[in-house]
């Protein structure tokens, strides 16, 4: 670890407490956990300490986490609930993630009107597209300041790929740590995100993912959206629902594209008419 700058130590901290299961990970429960840690104890390098000063770290972990931070060949932020950088729009969200491991423009973390565009991974019909795009071009002109989606291939992938090709801003919450890539065909598209606007992780460089990690980012991904969320298409067993929920339970304003009333199998969009705003072509 003494090679590392502050911000890869402090991950590679976090990345420790989490394989050796001092710090659980991965749902709002857990979020909570290392909230109460963070203000009671300190950094995550002061919970570490604390967690190994008597019992240093098994030497196998210790390796794999040093194999994976020397690896490293880009720089990336870590900013913690104590941080004036912190999202303010998580600070009010129950199980939100108080650590965020960050790539590319942090002012975007506060950005005042952003809006999130979420939908399956099964976006084919080339009219579903071009609605999608129509929408993110009409938002960007309308001054909204960035889109927030998950990088995920279909809807997420348009959402992102769209303000850039409107000239606006987004930002893309992984289901995975930094280094990763998923799905592997959005690796160059992460890397421009990285590079000119936004990406953003709650998980440690260094630790494996689980599918489970992809339902919980929803919580960010909607919590990072001032204005709500835009659902561009969404069966009821897609995973889209987790953004649904969440939209609802903050209290935000959900939309869908109108393609999704058209299905008369998609229970949801009859669930949550009385919250629900259809967006037309």
């Amino acid at each position: 670890m003494t090679n590392l700058n502050k911000y890869q130590k402090l991950s590679w901290c976090h990345a420790a407490l989490v394989l050796t299961k001092k710090v659980p990970i991965g749902s709002t429960s857990a979020n909570n956990k290392l909230k109460d840690m963070l203000l009671n104890i300190g950094s995550l390098e002061d919970i570490y300490n604390q967690s190994f000063g008597m019992f240093p770290i098994e030497e196998g972990i210790k390796a794999q986490l040093d194999k994976s931070y020397n690896r490293l060949n880009f720089d990336f932020k870590v900013v913690t609930i104590k941080d004036p950088e912190y999202p303010r729009k998580l600070l009010s969200i129950e199980g939100a993630a108080p650590v965020l491991y960050c790539r590319g423009d942090l002012n975007l973390l506060n950005a005042d009107k952003t809006i999130s565009f979420v939908g399956t991974r099964e976006l084919y019909d080339p009219e579903h597209v071009e609605h999608g795009e129509i929408v993110i071009d009409r938002l960007i002109k309308a001054g909204y300041q960035a889109i927030v989606s998950g990088l995920a291939a279909g809807s997420d992938t348009l959402g992102h790929q769209s303000a850039l090709k409107h000239s606006g801003r987004t930002i893309a919450v992984l289901g995975t740590p930094l280094d990763k890539y998923f799905p592997k065909e959005n690796k160059e598209l992460q890397d421009v995100i990285a590079r000119k606007h936004l990406v953003v992780s709650e998980y440690p460089i260094g630790i494996r993912s689980f599918g489970s990690y992809f339902a919980n980012r929803n919580l960010t991904t909607v919590g990072l959206s001032s204005e709500g969320v835009i659902v561009a298409r969404a069966g009821d067993k897609s995973g889209t629902q987790h953004a649904i929920k969440h939209c609802v339970h903050q209290g935000k304003q959900l939309y869908a594209l109108e393609n999704n009333i058209y299905e008369p199998e998609y229970q949801w969009v009859r669930k949550y008419k009385d919250v629900l705003k259809i967006i037309n072509r």
